[in-house]
């Protein structure tokens, strides 16, 4: 049996189709289901259909996860991370027994799902909604720490948004000399050192952006106030140099440096955000709703790429 995470009392591990009677009567008591939304399976093979059809963990490399006690094995619940594809996010959320209530159990396998999304998946920020009348769920989001963002309509009910942030990661800014531990090995690798520096680099409205994940650097990104002719916009901004060194990829911190430069200049007023984006990138740069204008051009030194850009 594998294990995901454990605390003190419980352990969480992924479904099984032999869980299938604990997800049907779990979710056919109306007050376990009261502030969800959801439906009661209709039956114990239902169930069973939803756990062999659960994908979420080969193709987000997590999911909600059964929570064990420790003592007995007993099922008590799930909780764990659920990835939102349309909206980028990563969510977390519990659902228990009702005689296992008021134990603790809920806040004590948010805080490990939590920390496993942050110290094994590397998320910089985990989010959570509850209904505004599921008191409970309330104090346990307080408990792990997650705070209060607005009040919204999800799913056609009226619920709070919380979220936390990955303690381990900052983004700040940075000069551009301190970018080219990053710039070197991803962008200029095997070329001289001074090949990293960039034209318009020491502009005064240029910035440099550096996400540092336990105090190391390991990505950089750089925005410079420059327009391009192939837009109407007076007031653009290029990204160029962005890159996350090898270790780190595949952990969205490529993304977090571009959402974060993107939210930056848009406070500064920029109406359009553009660059010239590597072949290889290109996907990368479309899910986060980058568009391609014009056909591919080579880059001297560099090789082939598209201008993409993003009306803000």
């Amino acid at each position: 049996m594998k294990i995901i995470t454990q605390t003190n009392r419980l352990f969480l591990r992924p479904f099984s189709v032999t869980d299938a009677n604990n997800f049907y009567l779990l979710n056919k008591d109306p007050e376990v289901l009261k502030y969800t939304g959801d439906k009661p399976f209709t039956s114990i093979n239902e169930a069973k259909q939803f756990l062999l059809n659960y994908k979420e963990y080969e193709q987000h490399n997590m999911g909600r996860w059964a929570v064990c006690d420790k003592k007995t094995d007993q099922f008590l619940g799930w909780c764990g991370l659920k990835f939102h594809p349309s909206e980028n996010k990563v969510e977390v959320g519990y659902r228990f027994f009702k005689q296992f209530w008021n134990n603790g159990y809920a806040t004590e396998s948010c805080q490990a799902a939590l920390t496993y999304g942050f110290t094994k998946l590397h998320l910089q920020t985990i989010y959570a909604h509850a209904h505004i009348e599921n008191y409970a769920s309330h104090k346990v989001l307080e408990k792990c720490n997650m705070q209060l963002i607005k009040t919204f309509n999800y799913s056609g009910m009226p619920a709070n948004l919380y979220k936390i942030e990955n303690p381990d990661i900052e983004i700040k800014q940075i000069t551009a000399l301190q970018t080219y531990p990053v710039r070197h090995p991803v962008l200029r690798t095997g070329r001289p050192i001074e090949d990293c520096k960039l034209t318009f680099d020491d502009h005064q409205d240029t910035f440099h952006l550096g996400l540092y994940f336990k105090n190391k650097l390991s990505g950089v990104v750089s925005l410079m106030k420059l327009n391009n002719e192939k837009f109407e916009e007076q007031n653009q901004y290029r990204l160029r140099g962005m890159g996350v060194l090898e270790e780190f990829q595949g952990y969205g911190f490529g993304r977090s440096l571009v959402e974060t430069a993107q939210t930056i200049v848009k406070q500064k007023g920029a109406k359009l955000l553009w660059f010239d984006a590597r072949l290889i990138a290109v996907g990368f740069y479309k899910k986060l709703g980058f568009t391609i204008i014009g056909d591919q051009f080579e880059v001297p030194k560099v090789g082939p790429h598209y201008v993409m850009y993003k009306r803000l």
